[in-house]
């Protein structure tokens, strides 16, 4: 009879385990078909395509800002990173909420129990068997089956659960102004490639005047050789002049051309061609706006400073060490948890009680209600060395910190001499055009009569050529000049905001 019992269970284990073998044969093929027609209904998921037309556009200085601002990718990766810390703080508060686990396990195994000790074992390799000990060992197999459900909720930490969403919220800060920071740097690098771009235009139109001019002057020398009134190697002097100024326009053209590139880069539209609007840029501000020193620095001081986004980058890395630190002081403190848990459990063995459906359900069932006091003691140690790196790292952001304010002070310094002097340069040029230009055409009369060579109508030209260089130059580098100030205070506002009442009252003109 037992005999006839004991095969009758292992046959039923047999059609237990068969079935649901197969039942997870049949998941595994269905999740691999779903997967393999998801893959093939988007080929192009991974790979999109990618644009090959180039495209052509026209923005003015302030659309490039913006427009770097909304497309250039380090900003968006920075954004990302910012949304990213905002998750880590609703994830540091779940941190509140009770915890609830359900378990089931539905098991063929042996009852051969023996009594004994088993340590806690790091690997959980050796199962917890229960029931009454048995003489012998044998390996026939009974079903079993195990439900529960557990509470848990900590209800005292002292305050390390807050101090690590404080972590978590310092850590958000400092993503805000690492942000702060890179749309700081990608805006003033749009600003000032446009700027480059700019003079390199202003240099292209100067060495085309002096090209026209050379070529009409090397024809004058040409048809004064020709009849005998200079000597043929002034002649020569001139085409090689001709040359000179067409290699330097040649010069110019590729570096427009290189910082064309440069300026679609930094807008985040590699590859496209670019045309900028110069409108007052090509010259200094109107004396009737408002001076560039009044509206950038209003402050101009070590406060004032304080609030750039590189000083507040700094500062929120210091912010970070130090709730970590806090953290770590609030780590040592004993846990108090309330647990609860109610759970049923099923054995095909017959020897105790009679199983529900030969021990697949369970049976018996218990239930338990209670409080846990936890206290790593031996964490004391561990815990005094991390709050020692701490100590260490906020020595180190302070550190930063100051390094960053000596920059920032610096940088401010030098934007105010590069500024004034800017004005200085700018206000000269006009002057040293007009002399270089009477120069010129004072040297072309002299050469006509006879009264000079062609080397000093050569270096007339070349002093010229030089002279109107400068002026559209320098004009422009009043602008750079502005933006660098307001990068040194952290924001282009001021500088866009001169812009625009520039554009409102048209064209800057000589003061």
């Amino acid at each position: 009879m037992q005999e006839s019992l004991k095969r009758a269970d292992r046959g039923t284990a047999v059609v237990f385990v068969r079935s649901r073998l197969t039942l997870i044969a049949l998941f595994l093929l269905t999740i691999l078909s779903v997967s393999s027609s998801r893959a093939q209904d988007k080929p192009g998921v991974l790979r999109p395509p990618i644009e090959s037309q180039p495209i052509s556009i026209t923005i003015s200085i302030n659309e490039a800002v913006e427009t770097a601002n909304r497309r250039y990718p380090s900003i968006a990766r920075s954004d990302m990173d910012t949304k990213l810390a905002g998750h880590e703080i609703t994830v540091a508060k779940t941190q509140y909420l009770p915890r609830m686990d359900m378990l089931l396990q539905e098991m063929r195994a042996t009852q051969n129990v023996t009594t004994g000790t088993i340590l806690p074992q790091f690997l959980n390799v050796i199962p917890l068997q229960s029931g009454p000990p048995v003489g012998g060992s044998s390996f026939s197999s009974l079903f079993n089956s195990n439900a529960g459900l557990n509470f848990s909720w900590e209800l005292v930490d002292f305050g390390k659960r807050a101090a690590n969403v404080k972590v978590a919220r310092r850590g958000f800060d400092q993503s805000q102004a690492t942000l702060t920071l890179t749309r700081l740097d990608v805006q003033t690098r749009a600003a000032d490639t446009y700027l480059k771009l700019i003079m390199a235009k202003r240099q292209i139109l100067a060495f085309q005047a002096t090209l026209e001019r050379m070529k009409e002057w090397a024809l004058v020398v040409h048809t004064l050789c020709d009849k005998g009134l200079r000597p043929g190697v002034d002649a020569f002097r001139a085409d090689a002049e001709v040359s000179l100024s067409k290699i330097a326009l040649i010069d110019a053209n590729k570096e427009a051309d290189l910082l064309q590139q440069d300026l679609a880069e930094s807008i985040g539209m590699a590859g496209s061609n670019v045309t900028t609007v110069e409108g007052p840029l090509v010259t200094r501000p109107k004396q009737s706006l408002p001076s560039p020193q009044v509206l950038l620095m209003p402050g101009a001081g070590k406060d004032d400073l304080s609030k750039h986004p590189l000083a507040l980058v700094r500062s929120a890395q210091i912010d970070v060490s130090k709730a970590r630190l806090h953290l770590l002081d609030r780590s040592w403190y004993p846990h108090l948890w309330l647990e609860s848990g109610i759970w049923g459990r099923g054995s095909g063995d017959r020897r105790v009680v009679s199983p529900v459906a030969d021990g697949i359900l369970p049976k018996t069932a218990n239930w338990a209600v209670g409080l846990t006091v936890q206290f790593p003691i031996m964490d004391y140690f561990k815990i005094r060395a991390q709050k020692g790196v701490e100590r260490s790292q906020i020595q180190a952001r302070q550190a930063e910190y100051d390094l960053a304010m000596q920059e920032l002070i610096k940088q401010d310094g030098k934007a105010r001499v590069y500024l004034a002097r800017a004005q200085e340069v700018a206000a000269e040029t006009p002057v040293l055009v007009e002399a270089a230009r009477e120069n010129e055409i004072k040297a072309r009369e002299r050469y006509r009569v006879g009264l000079t060579n062609v080397v000093e109508v050569a270096e007339a030209e070349r002093i010229l050529a030089r002279a109107q260089v400068e002026d559209a130059v320098s004009q422009v580098k009043v602008w750079q000049a502005i933006l660098s100030t307001a990068y040194a205070h952290g924001d282009l506002q001021p500088f866009l905001r001169l812009v625009r009442l520039s554009e409102q009252t048209g064209a800057g003109g000589k003061p």
